[in-house]
C-alpha cells in the first residue's frame, strides 16, 4: 500500500518564501509520480496558520498549471485548509491560469 498523503508539515515549517515553494512543488511532483496512476491523493495543509501568496503561487499555482487544472482536480484533493489559506489558494490558480503562456505572445 502507497502512502497518499503529502503532508506539508512533513517537509518544512516555514512556507513563506518562493525558493521554498519551488523546492516543495518539486517535492509534490516527484511524490505524484511515484504514485500508482489514476491513485487519488491528498495534499494535507493541517497545521499551517499560513502562507504568502508567494509559497502558495510557486507550490499550488505553478503546479496547477504544469499539470493543467483538471488533472490536477481529478488527482489531488486538499485537505486541512483554513479559508483564509482556501480563499489564497484558488486565487493563485486564478490569476496562474489566466496568464497567456510563452508560446501564446506574439512577438
Amino acid at each position: 500500500m502507497t502512502d497518499t498523503t503529502f503532508l506539508l508539515t512533513d517537509h518544512e515549517s516555514d512556507f513563506v518564501t518562493r525558493n521554498m515553494g519551488q523546492s516543495m512543488r518539486a517535492r509534490l511532483l516527484a511524490f505524484e509520480a511515484s504514485a500508482p496512476p489514476g491513485e487519488e491523493l491528498t495534499i494535507d495543509v493541517s497545521g499551517i496558520e499560513a502562507l504568502t501568496p508567494s509559497f502558495a503561487d510557486e507550490f499550488f499555482g505553478r503546479t496547477v498549471l504544469a499539470m493543467g487544472l483538471d488533472h490536477f482536480r481529478k488527482r489531488f484533493r486538499i485537505v486541512g485548509v483554513t479559508e483564509e489559506i482556501k480563499v489564497l489558494i484558488s486565487k493563485v490558480i486564478k490569476i496562474r491560469l489566466a496568464q497567456p503562456s510563452p508560446s501564446n505572445i506574439v512577438r
